[in-house]
């Protein structure tokens, strides 16, 4: 089974942990016999950007076109973009980028039996476009925002809801993003809900802390999405409390200012660069893992600290009420300081079992998953297929 992985969320040696959790899943894809894999990840560029140092733009310029992952050959084509406009057909621009490396990542006569997009804007509509050319299967993962903000504009709903059709199945990481879809108008026995995995050997109760007195906890990109302002507030009514914050993006400047400027600066600590593999020590010494999102399909920053027995603490959004619970953490009403502070209170005065909290995430498990995911692919190349 030769299978063709495309999405912009896949790490690179500039971001490692950029789209790691698509590299997750599909590492345990690669453990099954008989699977061969590439990944078609393509990286923006824009000329002028390019050139300033500050930029992203910079920085995705240092990515290698073509690198390999383990036994797993990652191809990393330029497609441009304009910053803020809609002049670029975005999705297109992707393909184009996708066929000017088909010919070195399958020379001769190989070709790939089919293509697994992630993200379905505007990745997936640029995987469908790359499928329905060459007559291949596709299948598609929904991934939380591509649901929660594209499928809300009128465009890419359209481009979206022509590639679910073409598509064999929608992988969706949540039932919350599964019944959205739903009400979109996608049939259901179009949609499998696989949830993301954890890492056993990584994220664990056994694992050590990284420190003898134990903190608050916020592991994500700082953007204004993942809500970290809201988690220094709430932090100001906790004078006795420690606060780390694991993550790089736009807002970091702003939000070393804003623990500054409400005196937290002392006991908050940033750490913008930790690898995958270094994480599992700061969970284990997390009293509690916050995560304010304003939208989620299934975050596997809150499963892997659920992993290691740190109870979680989060708004009651997209799949998050599938895997928080009263026996491992704290649902929040609302997406707010005053919430997060009623929440932190309850959880602080909240006994613990660290292993209890451990167990219940027991049941997702990269190897079903991937299993799962295995016999959906082989199912459309047993015959089942048609263009």
């Amino acid at each position: 089974m030769r299978v063709l992985t495309f999405t912009s969320l896949y790490p690179n040696e500039i971001a490692p942990r950029h789209g790691i959790f698509v590299k997750n899943r599909m590492d345990y894809v690669d453990r099954i016999p008989g699977v061969l894999r590439k990944v078609i990840a393509p990286v923006q560029y824009f000329p002028l950007l390019g050139r300033t140092k500050n930029s992203r733009f910079h920085a995705y310029n240092k990515i290698a076109k073509r690198e390999m992952q383990g036994d797993v050959a990652v191809y990393h084509p330029r497609y441009l973009t304009l910053p803020g406009t809609n002049l670029i057909n975005v999705a297109a621009a992707m393909a184009r980028a996708a066929e000017s490396v088909l010919p070195a990542a399958y020379p001769d006569d190989e070709s790939f039996d089919l293509v697994d997009g992630h993200y379905l804007y505007p990745d997936g509509v640029a995987a469908h476009i790359l499928a329905r050319r060459h007559h291949k299967p596709l299948f598609l993962t929904a991934r939380g925002s591509d649901v929660n903000f594209w499928m809300t504009r009128t465009g890419p709903r359209k481009k979206i809801l022509a590639a679910i059709d073409y598509a064999q199945k929608v992988i969706c990481v949540s039932r919350a993003l599964k019944d959205r879809l739903i009400e979109y108008g996608v049939a259901e026995d179009k949609l499998v809900v696989l949830m993301n995995g954890v890492d056993r050997d990584l994220f664990n109760a056994g694992v050590k802390a990284n420190r003898e007195r134990r903190y608050l906890l916020s592991v994500g990109n700082l953007v204004p999405l993942k809500g970290h302002d809201l988690i220094l507030r709430a932090l100001a009514h906790f004078p006795d409390e420690r606060l780390i914050i694991i993550g790089g993006g736009e807002q970091e400047a702003a939000l070393k200012s804003l623990a500054r400027q409400l005196g937290l600066a002392g006991r908050t600590e940033f750490f913008s660069h930790v690898t995958h593999g270094a994480l599992p020590p700061f969970y284990a010494g997390a009293k509690a893992t916050i995560l304010m999102s304003a939208m989620e399909g299934m975050p596997n920053v809150l499963l892997e600290s659920l992993a290691c027995g740190a109870p979680a603490i989060a708004p009651r959004v997209g799949g998050i009420p599938e895997v928080v619970t009263e026996e491992n953490g704290i649902l929040l009403n609302a997406r707010s300081p005053e919430s997060l502070t009623g929440g932190l209170k309850q959880a602080l005065h909240t006994a613990w079992d660290r292993r209890q909290v451990a167990a219940s995430v027991a049941h997702l498990d990269w190897t079903e998953t991937a299993r799962e995911l295995h016999r959906c692919f082989a199912e459309s190349l047993q015959g089942r297929f048609s263009t």
